[in-house]
């Protein structure tokens, strides 16, 4: 079967819907499918493995923390044509994407089944101009998207509701949780951990943040927390995390890192820290806890669809509520330890990817 992967950005782009795209790719790749990843060619180092169709496209809405490229219509139409008549399955990710928005129409047009990941929904962007922009946009180029779709995928509750007045009668309207790849995240040793600790200079307590420096992910939440508990250290790292500007001496910016590297920051970190809003669920926090790593992330219903108070610490988004949470775990050593084994157990038994791989191959071929 060929299995045409449609998204904004091709990984390596730094996202939790990349990092979804390229276990697709190669897990299908694996099982003995074909695959090709349709998306915006916007001078992004390319790995030579997967097999990528670049749209060239403007990217000037990320530099305001939108990553919604501009594609080149006219180009994109001709790689569709040329891609769809030997494809049996489009995979589209994100339904206001032009790249998603063309590519289900013109795959629905010519009978290929198509399946629509909706990975976020609405996403509050604190500006009513924006907000309002984005729910026309939603109900009118979104309503299209999602109808021409023969089965739609989401993350959790709150983005299934905001689908079923956009899906067409009939159309199957699924929650499948994206997976963690145990293979690239997976607990330190007893030695491994002393080791990686003294490699990052890790010797207070260190909470660790990871994400990108959008406003989403909360980052002035973690830079206004770690001003309350001078006692621990507090790193960062993420895609252009760098550009963050603080004067704090128990801030650490480390910037964006590669797997492996994450893998050892997870390891030699004591908390995870992730106080951010309109996720579908973030990547980060699967990675963190299959790592062994005891999280603190925002009290709100996603995230308690996902996890409980045996791996993960929820605080309301306010550096006290936060502080407080994190201290509750550090401050009992037996407490974070117990967490700690819990959060792994919990990652394999919740977050596979051979599961959610296998649903999806049953959709493409249903």
């Amino acid at each position: 079967m060929h299995i045409l992967l449609v998204s904004n950005y091709p990984p390596p782009y730094e996202g939790g819907i990349q990092f979804v795209l390229g276990q697709l790719y190669d897990r299908c790749v694996r099982l003995g499918h074909r695959a090709t990843i349709v998306a915006s060619d916007t001078g992004i180092p390319k790995n030579p493995t997967r097999t990528l169709v670049g749209v060239p496209a403007s990217n000037w809405l990320e530099q305001h923390s939108i990553p919604f490229p501009l594609f080149d219509p006219l180009r994109l139409i001709r790689a569709l044509n040329r891609l769809l008549p030997e494809t049996d399955a489009v995979h589209v990710h994100g339904l206001l994407y032009m790249s998603s928005l063309f590519a289900a129409i013109m795959a629905r047009r010519r009978g290929i089944p198509v399946v629509l990941t909706e990975h976020v929904g609405m996403v509050d962007y604190h500006q009513p101009v924006l907000n309002l922009i984005q729910r026309i946009a939603f109900h009118t180029l979104g309503r299209l998207c999602v109808r021409a779709a023969d089965a739609v995928v989401v993350l959790n509750e709150r983005v299934y509701g905001e689908m079923q007045p956009l899906i067409r009668r009939g159309t199957p309207l699924l929650k499948v949780p994206n997976g963690v790849d145990t293979a690239l995240f997976y607990p330190p040793t007893t030695d491994e951990r002393p080791r990686l600790r003294a490699k990052w200079g890790f010797a207070k307590p260190t909470i660790l943040f990871v994400g990108r420096l959008v406003k989403k992910k909360g980052i002035d939440l973690v830079v206004a927390a770690a001003r309350l508990a001078p006692e621990w250290d507090f790193a960062i790292c993420g895609k252009d995390t760098e550009l963050l500007e603080t004067d704090l001496p128990n801030v650490r910016v480390i910037g964006k890192v590669d797997q492996p590297t994450l893998r050892e920051l997870y390891g030699a970190a004591d908390v995870f820290l992730l106080p951010s809003e309109g996720e579908g669920f973030p990547l980060s926090v699967q990675e963190a806890l299959a790592c062994a790593l005891p999280v603190v992330v925002s009290d709100d219903p996603t995230n308690r669809e996902y996890l409980d108070e045996t791996v993960a610490a929820f605080a309301a988004r306010q550096p006290e509520a936060i502080s407080a949470a994190i201290r509750s775990i550090i401050g009992d050593e037996d407490h974070r330890a117990a967490m700690s084994a819990a959060a792994y157990a919990w990652a394999l038994a919740h977050f596979d990817w051979e599961v959610t791989v296998q649903k999806y191959l049953e959709l493409y071929q249903g």
